[in-house]
């Protein structure tokens, strides 16, 4: 048992009598056994403290930390997470469930997937009295794998309810992100921050019961729970929103992501995210307020952009338009998707080729195949080609590389590659004055090798007119 990984469980609480019973029962029964529990008890004044230290003498494996006072919820979510010793951490509401094999199921997710940071499960959400609440029966958490940084991010800001913090997660990736984070719906900014260290994995079963205490069945109780009640003159959700796009600024993503992410956000709340639009439309203009899509783009767009600092606005067609048109507001909506589509195009490109440097050969022809179907390029062309005759499809490959000529008759690889693949194939006549462009076009070694193949089939070509 002492090989396997050690699982730190961090528990805090505060006068959290009435559930922990059940939290603390459910944790020690999984069945993996090499973890440690730390359990930080901000000066509960209820019996918390009782409980916990009953709980301590019963399992060695429970260290309790009682504190003189209570200093916020953020402050104990870190001194529990700094705390541990084990590679894989995990908080754990003091009023939620796990069934058996929560820590040893999404810890083989995690060493099957060492891209990843953090491994859920899918989440059941229960009220004060543990029955499953309705409206959120079809909620599915966050997984991420194979996706880009953007891609990753949209998962994100297209959902309401970010359960999958209470998932196991590499300790050294939560030693990165912002501890003691003390603002409203702190849990999406530090899933935010996870998702620019990795990706996220996913167990499909549902493993996890994650317990809304004092809410209803529909969001405004889980609003009125999360005391989203604003008073006239703040601005949560926009507040919210801001926050999430400072931190996409202030992380590594090059300039071009950062912009995608920007025109992501407001094609995503503008035109998918209909409950965060209709709250941060009511926090400017009262809830009976409506705006267009356009409307809203432009407002959306108007807040974001204090996050971009002015070296990336450049970089950021969206800034642009709007700090260019103090007369005219521009509708960033079209712009938002081409930024998108053009993005997409690249990525998509980007798959393919690793593909196939990895050797996954009909992998990448797929994907080439399908690059096709959504636009023809000279370039798609080559590119499906060059995979082709990798697969040693000769045929297809110099039906390829010639489609991509009747493109672009420039392309100087489909021209190279077309006139190798005809001398190979004895097509001599064919295959010189590929050859030939292909040798004004080329300098040192790789002129001196396309001129010796030329020269070589100008020889067979000679050869078999004298006979």
């Amino acid at each position: 048992m002492s090989r396997e990984p050690l699982v730190s469980i961090g528990l805090s609480v505060y006068n959290g009598e009435r559930y922990l019973r059940e939290a603390l029962t459910s944790l020690l029964a999984q069945d993996y056994a090499v973890f440690e529990m730390v359990v930080s008890d901000s000066g509960s004044r209820d019996g918390t403290e009782g409980i916990c230290r009953e709980y301590e003498r019963r399992d060695s494996r429970i260290r309790y930390v009682r504190h003189s006072e209570n200093r916020g919820a953020a402050w104990n979510a870190a001194f529990v997470a700094r705390e541990a010793r084990g590679e894989y951490f995990m908080w754990a509401p003091h009023d939620d469930l796990w069934a058996p094999s929560f820590i040893r199921k999404c810890l083989a997710m995690l060493e099957a997937h060492p891209e990843a940071v953090l491994c859920c499960t899918e989440d059941t959400v229960i009220d004060a009295a543990g029955e499953r609440i309705p409206n959120w029966a079809q909620y599915k958490n966050i997984e991420t794998l194979g996706m880009t940084p953007v891609e990753r991010i949209h998962a994100l800001i297209s959902r309401v309810g970010w359960f999958a913090l209470h998932g196991l997660i590499r300790r050294e990736a939560v030693l990165k992100i912002s501890l003691g984070l003390d603002v409203l719906w702190a849990e999406a900014t530090l899933l935010l921050e996870l998702l620019l260290l990795g990706d996220f994995v996913k167990v499909e079963e549902h493993l996890f019961s994650t317990r809304i205490v004092g809410a209803g069945k529909t969001l405004e109780d889980y609003q009125r729970h999360c005391k989203i009640e604003a008073p006239v003159g703040e601005t949560n959700f926009t507040s919210f929103a801001t926050r999430l796009m400072r931190t996409v600024y202030r992380s590594g993503l090059s300039s071009g992501e950062k912009a995608q992410v920007f025109a992501d956000f407001i094609l995503t709340v503008a035109c998918s995210n209909r409950y965060w639009r209709k709250m941060i439309t009511a926090e400017f203009f009262g809830p009976h307020a409506t705006l267009t899509d356009s409307q809203f783009a432009l407002l959306l767009g108007m807040v974001l952009n204090r996050c971009v600092p002015l070296s990336e606005a450049k970089h950021n067609p969206l800034s642009q338009a709007i700090y260019n048109s103090p007369v005219v507001a521009p509708d960033l909506l079209p712009m938002a998707r081409r930024i998108l589509r053009d993005a997409g195009a690249d990525d998509a490109y980007r798959r393919c080729a690793l593909l196939f440097e990895q050797g996954r050969l009909e992998e990448a022809s797929d994907g080439f195949r399908k690059l096709l179907v959504e636009q023809e390029s000279s370039k798609a062309w080559s590119d499906w080609a060059t995979v082709q005759l990798a697969c040693k499809r000769i045929s297809d490959a110099e039906q390829g590389f010639r489609r991509a000529l009747a493109f672009d008759t420039q392309n100087q690889q489909a021209v190279r590659k077309l006139g190798i693949l005809l001398a190979s194939a004895e097509k001599y006549q064919e295959a010189i004055p590929y050859l030939e462009h292909s040798v004004a076009a080329l300098n040192g070694e790789k002129r001196t090798a396309m001129l010796e193949l030329l020269n070589q089939c100008r020889a067979k070509l000679a050869a078999a007119d004298a006979t």
